[in-house]
């Protein structure tokens, strides 16, 4: 054969007493394992002369199977350049430079051939790669195959050789395969709610003798349409690393990079920290994408990787090219994360009132009774605080509603019968006087309904006097003048006998009754019982009309103003309406009593 110059039988040496090898030796594809197109003239199944590259030559004994007779042979690959010699060692010999000649050592046995060396073998063929270069500008090389049944070295006259020719230019070493990269893409967004709370309760003030009261409390807690942010786009990027050597171990690849980035621009963070040399198959790396700016509306965000190398040779014997592969993941869908999106709801007096959710009837009112006894005397006021607290920031807020419940004033007013028996008498009996003229006599006549009493009266006959109008107090008839009278008087003794500046504190008030403002519009109706008892059933009612229309006024006050409604002596009224006069009677029956409220 001749092919690119060279002479096949020139390099054949004479026949020696060596046993030459019998029968054909050719070279040729094997499509089963490198798949079509190898070989470049003719499909090459059994013998072809010209290759793509020189890792696709494999050797094949003969058209049909191993043609070289029974027995035992290497092969090697050499350079068509000078004496054929296919010992190792030999300056001709390509192969050596890879393996030495045991490794390509392969036995037949009726047409059959066996091999356990670490070259390919596969369909009855054994790949001669890798062996050296060719010397041969044409890309031309030899395979020799030699019988080792006269051992070894063998005589290179008595091998059969084979010519072949890679196309100048080819890769040197069989091609590794890329590597392949695939990713998937989760989104994310925040949605952060704001909550208020406020408190309201069905009255702030009740004024009442005795008993209890209930309040209704509602507490309002309200969230937002929420306010969405921190877009994110987070996964895995898989780079896998599809080379293998003999042993179906991981050939260890090594990249330059790898990216990620969404459609929108944003670059992502690759967590490589792990190292970018690739040492199994599926090597992973989180990433995680921050937005700027929430994607617009109508928007479909899609999300790249890519990852790059550099040419580079493998432990497999095979070359990888220098390039990159990237993966599209389409279409990243956003799922919401809700932050405070509940709240627990506490409150002072009521304990928790439970959790609140977006979803729930917004705002979410809860109410709660709570119940108070009313103070003997005087005022108590209750606050009541509601809390909210977020379950994922911890934020919180409150609101407060204070109620006051408020009972009779305490003042140490003493009633019509007080001052009628001998312990009332006794005070205004023995009271003081200005030159026999009794200065509590002298205090009444400034009020126009006790100007019927002398002027020079001792105190002995204001006694007297008190005496007389008390028991004369009557309701019925069409006015109500006695009534009046009797309660007005008694309130003035009150005022006197109350205070140090006027008749001196006799009856151990705790403060001087003419200053205790009174609420008009919030008497209660006395109900006198037996053995001149009196008590408030907690019927009220406003007595405003009596006093000019004024809501609140002092003790002493009121005093004045009944008084101007009256002539002297108090026979005549307020106009004599009985009505008005029942008003004026109530309001100093209420003080008397002691269940008059403060203003």
């Amino acid at each position: 054969m001749t092919l690119a110059g060279v002479t096949v039988a020139s390099i054949t040496q004479q026949a020696s007493a060596h046993i030459p090898v019998t029968g054909a030796a050719f070279t040729s594809v094997n499509p089963s394992v490198d798949g079509d197109g190898h070989c470049q003239n003719g499909n090459g199944l059994n013998n072809c002369n010209i290759y793509d590259g020189k890792q696709y030559v494999w050797l094949n004994g003969g058209p049909l199977a191993a043609q070289v007779g029974n027995g035992t042979y290497f092969f090697a690959v050499l350079d068509p350049g000078g004496q054929a010699d296919p010992n190792d060692g030999a300056p001709s010999n390509l192969s050596d430079d890879v393996d030495a000649y045991g490794n390509r050592t392969f036995t037949v046995t009726a047409g059959t051939v066996s091999y356990g060396g670490t070259h390919d073998f596969n369909g009855n063929k054994i790949r001669l790669a890798d062996y050296a270069d060719t010397s041969n500008p044409g890309g031309v090389y030899i395979m020799a195959i030699c019988s080792l049944a006269d051992g070894y070295p063998v005589n290179a006259s008595n091998c059969k050789y084979d010519a072949f020719k890679v196309k100048p230019g080819d890769s040197t070493t069989p091609p590794a395969a890329d590597p392949t990269i695939t990713k998937d893409a989760a989104g994310s967004y925040d949605t952060t709610y704001t909550w208020g709370i406020t408190k309201g309760v069905d009255k702030t003030l009740v004024k009442q003798a005795g008993g209890s009261v209930t309040f209704t409390y509602t507490v309002t807690v309200s969230h937002d349409a929420g306010t969405n942010g921190n877009y994110q786009v987070k996964g895995t990027i898989d780079v896998e690393n599809p080379n293998f050597d003999d042993t179906f171990a991981t050939v260890p690849i090594t990249v330059d990079s790898i990216t990620d980035t969404l459609s929108d621009g944003t670059v992502c963070a690759v967590d490589t920290s792990a190292g970018l040399n690739l040492t199994l198959f599926d090597n992973l790396y989180g990433y995680t994408c921050t937005m700027a700016n929430p994607p617009a509306a109508e928007t479909v965000i899609s999300n790249t990787a890519e990852v790059t190398w550099s040419e580079q040779d493998l432990t497999n014997q095979t070359h990888l090219a220098a390039g990159s592969a990237n993966f599209t993941f389409e279409a990243v869908s956003f799922t919401q994360n809700p932050i405070d999106e509940c709240v627990d709801v506490t409150d002072t007096y009521a304990g928790d009132l439970g959790l609140v959710c977006v979803g729930a009837t917004n705002p979410k009112a809860i109410t709660y009774t709570r119940t108070v006894l009313v103070p003997a005397y005087g005022c108590q006021s209750y606050d009541n605080t509601a809390t909210f607290t977020s379950n994922d920031s911890g934020a919180t807020n409150k609101a407060s509603k204070s109620v006051t419940v408020c009972g009779p004033v305490k003042t140490g007013a003493l009633t019509i019968g007080f001052w009628q028996n001998k312990n009332g008498q006794g005070i205004v009996t023995g009271g003081a006087s200005i030159s026999g003229v009794c200065k509590s006599g002298t205090w009444l006549r400034q009020f126009a309904p006790y100007q019927d009493l002398s002027a020079t009266a001792t105190c002995a006959q204001v006694g007297t006097y008190v005496t007389n109008v008390i028991k004369a107090a009557n309701a019925s008839g069409s006015a109500m003048n006695a009534m009046l009278k009797a309660q007005m008087l008694a309130t003035a003794l009150d005022v006197f006998f109350s205070d140090p500046g006027l008749g001196g504190n006799k009856i151990n008030a705790p403060v001087p009754i003419g200053g205790v403002h009174i609420d008009l519009t919030k008497i209660c109706k006395v109900i006198d019982g037996s053995g001149g008892t009196a008590t408030c059933n907690n019927s009220y009612e406003s007595v405003s009309p009596a006093f000019g229309g004024a809501t609140a006024l002092t003790v002493s006050q009121m005093l004045t103003y009944a008084a101007s409604q009256s002539n002297a002596g108090g026979s005549a009224w307020y106009g004599q309406v009985k009505a008005t006069q029942g008003l004026a009677k109530d309001a100093f029956d209420a003080i008397n009593n002691q269940v008059a409220f403060a203003a």
